[in-house]
């Protein structure tokens, strides 16, 4: 692990570079969670191996499931939805948002009391948003008066019924069509717009009934059946190669990554701001995947973000506006106020970081402007504890002059524990340890 306190200067710049990202976050979430619902042996290879998904590890086995780590998979025993146990103690879901929505979902299913905390930071992220729409389907389930953990959940019996979402967040449809399974008749989940539909797609090949319309998907009650997942590379780390091609005017290519369209945004705003961007598609039985090439231009041009395209981008925004913050003409991002609901509110914490490093970018309610982009500059950054800022203030510093000084460099372990071994050893950055 990296000190909390580093030095990154721009490297090189090597003409072109071939990556193997990171398994992908979501997808090792539902696995584990999904072989913890399952009757039999789950078999999970090419985990992400990280302090997230770590988390939801420790879910499975709160609730019962035998759970074997070695170098070539993680596999899950369990004896299915109907014997999950009630946990001898507090569930602590640490930073990550994933494990504690989902398993607040999965704790509906659970005779008895489920309680789940997690660190600062968790604990100050919106749950009502997860415990209200179960109480339209029969459980109690509660939070602190602010709305934050730690949140208690009486399960044992979740009735069938509509629940339409005022918000669109895939952790929160995923609670829901999680305790839907052990309901006493189907449950329909809407959303204002679409989201990730990674549970959806897992729980299809498990074997349950899903029916995806247009105003919304239906889950019908059963038990998944057990599979062997192989997990796709995660289009969210790739971004940050992606991401520091198109700022130097590098090439990266990475193989096997997860191209779900409703993860590949980010790819669409990098071809309107100049980069090339070449894929090659194919399918599992569950994700499509491939192969991605991106080869930066010699100058970005400005963009604009609208709300209809957060959600299949919201992970890379904070990318987003480091490469606003160098292109030609006026950008903004315009509708990603659940920004500042995330580990950190990453609107400010951005825009902090990049003024800093001198660029002119103001922040809005619910994004950032830029009036026209420039050179960045050496300076000294924060983090502000979350893993995703960390990662892109370092891109960022791969195509400043001058070093960077980075607060809270250990955080990348929560979704990409080698992040800066490997970006030192493609040439792309120099890092050196300060505390």
């Amino acid at each position: 692990m990296r000190a909390a306190l580093i030095r990154i200067e721009a490297g090189s710049a090597p003409a072109a570079v071939t990556v193997e990202v990171p398994g992908d976050k979501s997808v090792t979430h539902r696995a584990v969670l999904l072989g913890l619902l399952a009757q039999g042996t789950t078999h999970i290879r090419r985990p992400l191996r990280a302090e997230d998904t770590r988390r939801s590890l420790a879910v499975a086995r709160a609730f019962g499931a035998r759970v074997e780590e070695s170098a070539a998979e993680w596999v899950i025993e369990s004896q299915g939805l109907g014997a999950l146990r009630e946990p001898g103690a507090v569930i602590d879901c640490g930073n990550s948002g994933t494990t504690m929505r989902l398993a607040i979902g999965m704790a509906a299913l659970v005779p008895g009391l489920t309680v789940l905390t997690g660190d600062a930071s968790l604990c100050r992220r919106p749950m009502r948003r997860v415990t209200d729409p179960l109480g339209q389907l029969g459980i109690d389930a509660w939070t602190r008066a602010d709305g934050g953990a730690p949140v208690a959940v009486r399960g044992g019996s979740v009735h069938g019924g509509r629940v339409v979402l005022p918000v669109a967040s895939a952790q929160v449809k995923s609670a829901l069509l999680l305790a839907a399974l052990g309901a006493d008749g189907p449950v329909t989940v809407e959303e204002p717009m679409a989201t990730r539909d990674h549970t959806e797609r897992m729980l299809a090949a498990q074997g349950i009934t899903v029916d995806r319309g247009p105003r919304g998907t239906t889950i019908f009650p059963g038990t998944p059946s057990p599979l062997t997942w192989t997990v796709p590379g995660d289009p969210s780390s790739a971004a940050f190669w992606w991401a520091w091609a198109a700022l130097t005017g590098s090439r990266v290519v990475t193989e096997d990554v997860l191209l779900n369209p409703a993860r590949t945004g980010f790819l669409r705003v990098l071809r309107r701001m100049g980069a090339q961007v070449e894929e090659s598609v194919r399918t599992n039985d569950v994700e499509p995947l491939g192969r991605v090439a991106v080869t930066g231009p010699d100058r970005l041009s400005g963009t604009t973000v609208v709300a209809a395209e957060v959600p299949g981008l919201v992970d890379e925004l904070p990318l987003v506006a480091v490469l606003m913050c160098r292109a030609a003409g006026r950008s903004e991002v315009s509708g990603a106020g659940e920004l500042r609901v995330k580990e950190s509110d990453r609107i400010k914490a951005m825009g902090d970081g990049l003024r800093a490093m001198g660029a002119d970018i103001s922040d809005r309610v619910d994004g950032w402007v830029v009036e026209r982009g420039g050179e960045l500059s050496g300076a000294r950054v924060d983090a502000a504890g979350d893993h995703r800022v960390a990662m892109a203030l370092s891109v960022a510093a791969a195509a400043a002059r001058g070093p960077v000084l980075l607060t809270g460099a250990d955080t990348v372990a929560i979704s990409y524990p080698g992040f800066f071994d490997a970006f030192e050893a493609a040439g792309a950055v120099r890092v050196s340890s300060v505390l």
